[in-house]
């Protein structure tokens, strides 16, 4: 299997971030249900199915791939390529109606981070960025 490029793997991320991003929208002031987990920390519907369309998302390109979810633990795969998921960094803020909240998508090749993707639902704003590659804030550098 080819190794992807770090354009690709961008790509990926930041389409996930987005795409995760917009279906808590469907949730965002709802008085949507909230579990608290083990370590004391809420969740919510939204997270997981944030998280699950990342990872669909995924294991639809990339399916030998580690990844890690915030919500869903680690999933075993290629060492070499590592998918770190927070589905919402700021689920408090998202409880209480409050749109500073993120989706956040990173890749670690090679146990060094290399691609990172932040979308941003309240503000739509995405925020991505690829070592060697740059950073982008909506698709502009």
């Amino acid at each position: 299997m080819p190794t992807p490029s770090l354009r690709e793997l961008l790509d990926v991320a930041a389409d996930a971030a987005y795409l995760a991003g917009r279906r808590t929208l469907a949730y965002f002031n709802t008085g949507v249900e909230v579990e608290t987990k083990a370590d004391d920390t809420p969740v919510t519907r939204a997270d997981r199915e944030a998280e699950q369309l990342i990872r669909d998302l995924i294991a639809e390109r990339y399916p030998h791939h580690a990844v890690v979810g915030e919500e869903g633990g680690e999933t075993a795969g290629d060492p070499d390529h590592k998918w770190i998921i927070d589905p919402i960094d700021g689920t408090k803020s998202f409880i209480h109606g409050v749109p500073m909240y993120g989706v956040m998508v990173g890749v670690e090749v090679r146990g060094e981070p290399a691609v990172g993707a932040v979308y941003l639902p309240g503000t739509d704003e995405l925020v991505a960025a690829a070592t060697g590659l740059g950073v982008t804030h909506n698709g502009r550098p």
